[in-house]
């Protein structure tokens, strides 16, 4: 038996390690140079102008009106309909939020599997050591999407 153990712990010892290593992005950098973040973030914008119009109409309307029971009838008018464009404007942000999300994680993880790396972490969790691949990320998702 004793054998068998010492078989097995030098076979061990002797087997090689594969340790992949750790690849990073700046994921701000990547946000500020991907097109499809810039024009994600563009239209959310556009729309979130377009709330902020909708509501100085109104207040602008609302201003006009003498009467308090005319006024109180746009204050409910409004008020539901800004839950409702409120709540679709969220639902905009995050769907375009997890679509440019998705995007880098698949293309990273092309990345991953091509360089052999075990993980790939944002900048801000690495303390030493790593590659960086921010710009050959970059690189792929704006070739990617130009397609």
């Amino acid at each position: 038996m004793k054998k068998i153990i010492t078989a097995f712990l030098f076979s061990t010892l002797l087997m090689p390690c594969f340790a992949g290593g750790v690849g990073y992005i700046d994921y701000d950098k990547v946000l500020e140079e991907y097109q499809f973040a810039k024009t994600s973030v563009r239209e959310v914008e556009t729309k979130a102008k377009e709330i902020e119009q909708y509501l100085e109409k109104k207040e602008e309307e609302f201003s006009n009106l003498e009467s308090p029971v005319q006024r109180k009838k746009l204050e409910t008018t409004v008020r539901n309909e800004m839950q409702t464009k409120e709540a679709a404007f969220n639902d905009f942000r995050i769907k375009r939020e997890e679509l440019v999300y998705n995007r880098i994680h698949a293309v990273s993880e092309k990345i991953r599997l091509e360089k052999g790396f075990d993980a790939i972490l944002d900048r801000r969790s690495v303390f030493s050591g790593g590659v960086d691949i921010t710009d050959e990320l970059i690189k792929k998702l704006n070739s990617a999407s130009s397609q």
